[in-house]
């Protein structure tokens, strides 16, 4: 395990704002900043990173950290693989000590399983035996360059039935290490070991950390009925959580405020070859909603690229609901007749592409590009109705859904009083705040007073324990605090936050630390909490006395009766 002194370190060189900012859209408000959450589905931001207390927290559903943190959860990265990336980006040295974690061993043994199969994909396709492969299937079909080979890390999968096994043996892999990354496949009826990828072109999908954790497999056997061969889900893969190529691309969509969103691997190749770099693809699997926030966190609009055939545009009206779910404005690519985003690229270049952009459709005129009003029954219509004034509801904006409506209204032919009525959400309650606040008490105040100015709490220990808090939860947020002040001298968010594993006791502690407060404020609002908790404090010292006064009274203790009474008027606590 890594020393305390440089975990402290590594926490101390690391800037939250910085860290964050390279996974979510953050806008400056007052002295945070302020993300769609990406723990929970929003469209009105919730999620507040302090750069002064270098925490985050998220008051729509609760979660809450630092750094560290932050950094295991979006990633699903173990503890030490977050000090050691960050020590890493600090340029700090590390000197772990020993210890075990079943789970961190797992998820590094699957990480490090990925990228010896990268490896040896990409030995393959370097090879001699495969140049002609290569040659004819990637630079001559595809046009596929050697830049692009290199920067998105293609490789190949040969004949062999065991390849990928031989070669990890070599590198301390077992083949049940390669079954736990989905690279390989247990006979039932051998019991003998074999690769799951052969004769197929390899796509390493590789997440915002940059690590390999899936693999696509383009087939290159003729007669294969299975042209697209997927990782299977494993302990650190999730398909309908990651879009391919958004490792590529996260910085070109943040700075253009806009994606391309296409089908497949070698669309996001070629766009990228031409020189459109915000593309990404939803990595062999129908778009989901988690795609679609994830997207959200980088832009405010997606260009929908799909292949001109009618599954590709059934695939773009499919995307469309979960897209304007996630709060971004969609506009649809119509390919011409017989093209798809490779095929354009390669013949016609960027140009082609911005022009095609140009002419992009709003999802009305898109739904609407095939309908003919005039030929639908009622029946017809009404569900047209429903559906269009349900996906007016999901655009979080309240301008552009009323002007959505409009357009829809417009169309349709109708009022658009119409559509709002129809809505399965009233504007009202779309438009509503859903932030967890805390209860405002004094409990609550006095210790978000403690984080937000450290230099109290000498005053604040010497009249108050953990027992004087009511709330049992709160008085273990100041029992941690006392405990850290008294060993440590100081009071360190972030050392409370490493040294919890409970989410809610951490999710508690950012909400309370998130609280902001004026400092002509500070000393007022600090008394008035501390005068309420020490009136608390006396009421419970009254009711105890006052307890033991009547027992011992009941019971004929006169000595311990006459001793209470005094401490009673000592406390001033006698009425």
């Amino acid at each position: 395990m890594i020393p305390e002194e440089t975990i402290d370190q590594i926490r101390q060189a690391t800037d939250i704002v910085q860290v964050i900012s390279g996974y979510l859209r953050l806008k400056k408000r007052g002295k945070n900043y302020l993300a769609i959450c990406p723990f929970h589905t929003e469209k009105t931001p919730s999620f507040s990173v302090s750069p002064d207390k270098q925490i985050f927290h998220c008051f729509g559903c609760g979660k809450g950290g630092n750094v560290f943190s932050f950094l295991m959860e979006h990633e699903k990265m173990p503890f030490i693989d977050v000090v050691r990336m960050l020590a890493k980006n600090a340029n700090i040295t590390i000197h772990e000590e020993k210890g075990t974690d079943l789970k961190r061993k797992v998820l590094e043994r699957v990480t490090y399983t990925n990228n010896v199969a990268v490896e040896f994909f990409q030995k393959i396709l370097t090879s001699a035996k495969y140049k002609s492969i290569v040659d004819k299937y990637l630079k001559q079909k595809r046009k596929i360059n050697k830049e692009a080979i290199e920067y998105f890390q293609l490789g190949l999968a040969g004949e062999e039935w065991d390849g990928l096994i031989k070669y990890a043996a070599g590198r301390d892999l077992s083949p049940e290490d390669l079954v736990q990354a989905g690279l390989a496949l247990k006979s039932e009826k051998t019991g003998k070991h074999f690769d799951r990828f052969r004769q197929r072109l390899m796509i390493p999908i590789i997440n915002l950390s940059q690590k390999p954790i899936a693999f696509g497999g383009r087939t290159l056997k003729k007669g294969e009925p299975a042209k697209y061969i997927n990782s299977p889900e494993t302990s650190i893969y999730v398909k309908g959580n990651n879009l391919y190529g958004l490792n590529f691309a996260k910085d070109a969509i943040r700075e253009t405020n806009e994606a391309y969103v296409v089908e497949g691997y070698f669309d996001v190749i070629s766009l990228w070859q031409v020189g459109v770099k915000n593309v990404v693809a939803s990595s062999g699997t129908s778009f989901t909603s988690q795609q679609a926030r994830l997207l959200a966190r980088f832009a405010d609009k997606v260009y929908l690229f799909f292949d001109a055939d009618s599954a590709g545009q059934q695939a773009a009206l499919r995307s469309i609901d979960y897209l304007f779910n996630a709060g971004l404005d969609v506009k649809v690519i119509v390919p011409p007749e017989g093209e798809d985003p490779d095929s354009i690229a390669l013949k016609y270049g960027r140009e082609k592409i911005e022009d095609l952009k140009s002419n992009a459709l709003d999802y009305i005129p898109y739904r609407m590009r095939d309908i003919s009003l005039g030929n639908m029954g009622l029946i017809g219509k009404e569900k047209l109705v429903k559906e269009l004034a349900a996906l007016g509801d999901k655009i979080s904006d309240p301008t552009r859904r009323s002007l959505f409506i409009s357009s829809a209204a417009d169309t349709l032919g109708i009022d658009p009083q119409m559509l709002r009525e129809s809505s399965t959400t009233s504007t009202a309650q779309s438009q509503q705040i859903r932030n967890k606040q805390l209860d405002n008490n004094e409990e609550a105040n006095l210790l978000s007073l403690l984080f937000a100015t450290p230099g109290l709490i000498d005053s604040v220990l010497e009249k108050l324990s953990p027992e004087d808090f009511d709330s049992r939860k709160l008085a273990r947020i100041y029992a941690a605090i006392v405990n850290q002040y008294r060993n440590k001298s100081a009071i360190n968010i972030g050392t409370l936050i490493d040294n919890n594993d409970d989410e809610d006791f951490v999710s508690l502690v950012t909400a309370i630390a998130s609280r902001e407060w004026d400092a002509d404020e500070i000393e007022s609002n600090t008394n008035k909490a501390l005068t309420a908790l020490l009136a608390q404090k006396r009421k419970r010292i009254r009711t105890r006395l006052k307890q033991e006064l009547t027992v011992a009274e009941a019971e004929g203790d006169h000595e311990k009766a006459e001793r209470l009474m005094v401490e009673i008027r000592g406390y001033g606590l006698y009425d």
